[in-house]
C-alpha cells in the first residue's frame, strides 16, 4: 500500500501493516470489501458478480492491538 502507515489513535504508536486472510478449501486470499448487503447464492455462497469489490489492508498497533481496516479506493485484482 502506498499510503502512509497511521499512528494508533489510542497509543500514538506507529501501526504495523498487515492483512487478514480468508481461507477457503485450504487456499488463503486477501479479504475483500464488497458493496451492498450480502445475498445468498445457490452455488457460490454469496452473490458478488457485478458488485464493486476492493482489496483490504489492516493496520495493527503493536502496543495495544487495536486494528484499523481499510479498503483503498482501487478495484480488487482478479484471483
Amino acid at each position: 500500500m502506498s499510503k502512509p502507515v497511521p499512528d494508533c489513535p489510542a497509543c500514538a504508536v506507529r501501526m504495523q501493516e498487515g492483512f487478514i486472510p480468508d481461507v477457503d478449501h485450504g487456499r488463503a486470499r486477501r479479504v475483500r470489501w464488497t458493496e451492498g448487503r450480502p445475498e445468498k447464492s445457490v452455488l457460490q455462497g454469496l452473490k458478488v458478480k457485478g458488485k464493486l469489490q476492493l482489496d483490504t489492508v489492516t493496520f495493527r498497533c503493536p502496543k495495544c492491538g487495536w486494528l484499523i481496516w481499510f479498503a483503498p479506493a482501487s478495484p480488487a485484482s482478479g484471483e
